[in-house]
């Protein structure tokens, strides 16, 4: 009965049908509490409630269900505690009470539990992460995230071996990254962003070789980026934005075939951009904004085929816009707004057929607008003001979308 418009309570009658073993009642719009004569179905194996407005709270006689496996109620509108019995739940191997409004500590007991999916993601839930959890071994997916627990991550989820997914972003944890999370060999996504994390990142990640997804983005992290996180080589997203890293940017960032989304914006990274970056084949976006880079922007970004966003801006970067550019024929926006970019804007980008943001204000380039500019059908935003430009502007029908009384925001001549 899943996906459809069911509406008004859940009838406790339902209980009462013989051999009842599936109930499946997701994404509909019931309303009012569980009844509670449904945990005491003997044969009840699989119960997905996810996607209604159910109100009430959980009740202690959820354990009740001795062969129940599949308990999911996410996104309702449930309140209260987890029950302090949720330990006695030991049939269960999926349980998703993701996005109610249930606050409190999660339960100690919890731990008791031999499920493969704790997904507790959305809630109001406080506290410290229990450390027992780091002994659920049969875990594969372990989400906290988007809560109010705090305290730092118990260094014992190191040893959740088969773990391949670990989400606390969205929480106020505190203290560092335990480097023991480098012992979980299955680990695939792990996102701790938007916490308020400190020290260095650890080396130990660089042991993870089947990291799919790394998040740390809005932490208050230091130091260097490890050279060894180049060894993740599944590594598909790459994310510290706004933290206080600093040093260089790892050449060896090249050896991330798999790498679609770099994201370094919005810290203390320093020197050049290594040209080894123009050999991620696979690059989609590339941020490196509001940092501290300066020298000229490599050619070789001018190789990433599939580039989709560049944004460079903020920083102190030099020398000319590449004329490699115009090999980008997947690019979308070009930002490299901020700078101290000089010489000649190249008549290349006129090949730009999917350019739909150019903003390159605030730097120093001169000379004529290329009239091949006008060649890039898609383009929406053209910021090129603030800079050293002489000449017209180029007559075609897209820049009509520039009108002469705002071209001031266009260009500064």
């Amino acid at each position: 009965m899943k996906n459809n418009q069911l509406t008004g309570p859940i009838p406790s009658t339902l209980s009462q049908i013989p051999n009842l073993k599936i109930l499946d009642l997701a994404q509909n719009q019931l309303t009012g509490d569980i009844p509670r004569l449904i945990y005491w179905n003997e044969v009840l194996q699989y119960l997905g409630l996810r996607g209604n407005s159910l109100t009430g709270t959980l009740s202690p006689d959820m354990c009740q269900l001795t062969g129940l496996w599949y308990f999911d109620v996410r996104g309702n509108n449930l309140t209260g505690t987890i029950p302090q019995s949720i330990g006695n739940c030991t049939s269960f191997e999926i349980l998703d009470i993701s996005y109610n409004k249930i606050s409190g500590e999660i339960p100690y007991n919890i731990g008791f539990l031999q499920v493969a999916t704790l997904s507790l993601q959305g809630n109001r839930l406080t506290g410290k992460i229990p450390e027992v959890i780091g002994l659920m071994q049969a875990l594969a997916v372990l989400d906290l995230s988007e809560n109010e627990l705090v305290g730092p991550i118990p260094p014992i989820l190191g040893n959740l071996s088969y773990t391949g997914k670990l989400y606390l972003h969205g929480n106020k944890l505190t203290g560092e990254v335990p480097p023991e999370l480098g012992n979980m060999t299955k680990l695939s996504y792990l996102q701790l962003n938007d916490n308020e994390l400190v020290g260095t990142i650890p080396a130990e990640l660089g042991k993870l070789e089947e990291l799919f997804e790394l998040n740390l983005a809005n932490n208050n992290l230091e130091g260097p980026i490890p050279t060894n996180i180049s060894s993740c080589t599944a590594l598909n997203k790459f994310n510290v934005y706004g933290n206080r890293l600093n040093g260089s940017i790892p050449a060896g960032f090249q050896n991330l075939e798999s790498l679609t989304n770099l994201n370094l914006s919005s810290n203390n990274f320093k020197g050049h951009i290594p040209s080894e970056l123009g050999h991620i084949i696979n690059l989609d976006t590339l941020d490196l904004s509001y940092n501290e880079l300066s020298g000229p922007v490599p050619a070789t970004i001018g190789d990433l085929e599939h580039l989709l966003q560049l944004n460079l801006s903020k920083n102190h970067l030099s020398g000319s816009v590449p004329a490699e550019f115009g090999n980008l024929r997947s690019i979308q926006v070009i930002d490299l707004s901020n700078n101290a970019m000089s010489g000649y804007l190249p008549e290349e980008l006129g090949q730009l057929q999917n350019l739909d943001s150019l903003i390159l204000n605030n730097n120093i380039l001169v000379g004529e607008i290329p009239a091949q500019l006008a060649n890039c059908f898609s383009l929406n935003i053209l910021n090129l003001s603030y800079n050293n430009f002489s000449g017209h502007v180029p007559f075609a029908k897209n820049f009509s979308k520039f009108p002469v009384e705002r071209a001031s925001w266009v260009i500064r001549c």
